[in-house]
């Protein structure tokens, strides 16, 4: 957080959320009640949580100084895109082939998953001309 300028109280309390967290599972079946037992929870941020969008805002506004030696990223909100120029298409395919390993390099790293069925990347290579 202090790489981004947040420090303080604001860092303090940004650290609580990730700290000693535990959930459950409730299971309401046939007007009984079951639970799981309390598990730690070691990764993320409660789903609904202030601090969510946060979490999301500061891995996203790194992305571009990941891949930007390679091509020009536009980011919007929680989606990035790319503009890669090359008019060698094998250098082209190469160029994406890295990125995509950055990122999801990048997004390992920080325990994320990046969705490629959820990037155009597949849908491009896979049309048959």
């Amino acid at each position: 957080m202090e790489f981004y300028g947040i420090s303080g109280k604001a860092n303090n309390l940004i650290k609580t959320c990730f700290q000693d967290k535990s959930q459950r599972i409730l299971v309401d079946f046939d007007l009984k009640k079951y639970y799981s037992e309390w598990e730690s929870v070691t990764d993320g941020v409660p789903q609904g949580s202030v601090i969510g969008p946060l979490v999301i805002l500061l891995h996203v506004n790194n992305v571009p100084n990941v891949i930007s030696d390679i091509s020009n990223p536009v980011p919007y909100a929680d989606d990035t895109s790319l503009i890669i120029r090359n008019s060698d298409s094998q250098m082209f395919g190469k160029d994406i082939n890295t990125i995509i390993l950055q990122l999801n390099r990048r997004f390992n790293s920080n325990l994320l998953i990046l969705n490629m069925e959820k990037n155009l990347f597949p849908s491009i290579f896979n049309q048959k001309h």
